[in-house]
């Protein structure tokens, strides 16, 4: 059985090196992501603080759909936080003549929060290493190698899962035989540092991912929330825990004129959620954004509440965009635990937890993956060239 063990983990360690390298570089990055994008891109995410406040988001929205015609603006950032910059996300219309969609140089446009004004623009995710396009380059390469449709995302999704079995694997395989078993695993904690480079390497190996082993089982399986949530992760939680189901159908077609204008879901938004308020038992503290889909014809409100495990603001609702009625609520906690466990999973992966603290661990995490892989690859030419007799000493 161990002979087994190993085998598995010697080739599914090698059939996904070259992507944990990928992930745990990009992801190190990653961890600091925001903080990237306004040091590398200030003159697109920060404006001088002025004395008046802010124009309303409502009204930015309009200003971005005014300045490209061809396009809809169908996320509104509610949070207005001084000196940020308004990001609308645009989706192009159908063209009345050819009956396809417009063809849009850029999908995100900043704005001056403060006149409405126009800062730049770009198309997120696309192959380039400027300064402008770096980081959401390095995200796409993060989840689906930038490969174009869900090529990526299914391929890294099926990687992630080949880590998370990798991981109780690996785990496996550090457990001695015999007694006394802690007298025996104990070396499998250390690193021999006065041994041989090959020693060491493995030492590596070994005692780094025993001491991280919840962490890498933490970024592997919330990976596989993240790329195969319905196919693989949600089937597999429902079996221990309670999950709410959160899918609404699509509509025939795409409702572009819905009944209820953006102010008017918004005040149909707030209403609604102060109802699950004082219905569920949770405080509001803040709003983060209005979002309507065309395709389902209903508006999603997020905001900050008392449910919330993260940073970010999850508490969700979903409304019917001609009507009102509300269809869904998402709660981050205390709701489901399937769900609690799930935004946990997820908020430990960005490092939208615990503060700084948590965007350190994540980043030195990214660079334990891709050292583990590296080293893994090391073990393996080490023992392929002793089968053969090809031995050579690492000193």
């Amino acid at each position: 059985m161990r002979r087994l063990f190993l085998r598995l983990h010697r080739y599914a360690g090698l059939a996904i090196a070259f992507f944990l390298v990928v992930v745990g570089l990009t992801g190190s990055v990653l961890a600091f992501y925001e903080e990237l994008e306004r040091w590398l891109n200030p003159q697109l995410f920060t404006v001088p603080v002025r004395a008046t406040p802010p124009l309303d988001p409502l009204a930015l929205r309009e200003q971005a759909e005014a300045l490209v015609p061809q396009a809809h603006v169908d996320s509104v950032p509610l949070e207005r936080k001084p000196g940020e910059a308004f990001i609308g996300w645009l989706t192009p219309k159908t063209d009345p003549v050819t009956g396809q969609p417009f063809a849009l140089r850029h999908d995100q446009l900043f704005l001056d929060p403060y006149t409405g004004e126009p800062l730049g623009s770009r198309r997120w995710g696309e192959v380039s290493l400027t300064k402008e396009n770096l980081l959401p380059f390095l995200y796409v390469m993060h989840y689906k190698l930038a490969l174009p449709g869900e090529i990526g995302v299914w391929l890294f999704g099926l990687v992630a899962l080949i880590w998370t079995l990798d991981c109780f694997v690996g785990f496996y395989l550090t457990l001695p035989c015999g007694r006394p078993f802690w007298n025996k695993w104990k070396p499998a904690w250390r690193v021999k540092i006065g041994a041989g480079a090959y020693r060491i390497n493995y030492d590596l190996h070994r005692a780094a991912g025993l001491w991280v082993w919840t962490m890498l089982f933490v970024l592997a399986w919330s990976g596989v929330a993240f790329n195969l949530s319905d196919q693989v992760y949600t089937p597999v939680m429902k079996l221990f825990f309670e999950m709410q189901d959160h899918d609404l159908p699509k509509l025939a077609q795409p409702l572009d004129a819905p009944g209820l204008s953006w102010r008017e879901a918004h005040a149909v938004a707030k209403r609604l959620m102060a109802e699950q308020s004082a219905q569920h038992g949770f405080s509001i503290e803040r709003e983060i954004w209005l979002w309507y889909d065309r395709e389902q014809g209903v508006y999603y409100y997020a905001v900050r509440s008392s449910r919330d495990v993260g940073r970010d603001g999850r508490t969700q609702i979903v409304f019917d965009a001609n009507t009102g009625v509300l269809k869904d609520l998402s709660l981050p906690s205390g709701q489901y635990a399937g769900d609690t466990v799930t935004h946990w999973l997820t908020s430990l992966h960005m490092a939208r937890v615990f503060g700084r603290p948590m965007q350190v661990l994540v980043c030195a995490m990214g660079l334990v993956v891709a050292m583990l892989s590296l080293t893994g690859i090391i073990v393996w030419l080490r023992k392929r060239r002793v089968r053969t007799g090809r031995v050579i000493f690492l000193r």
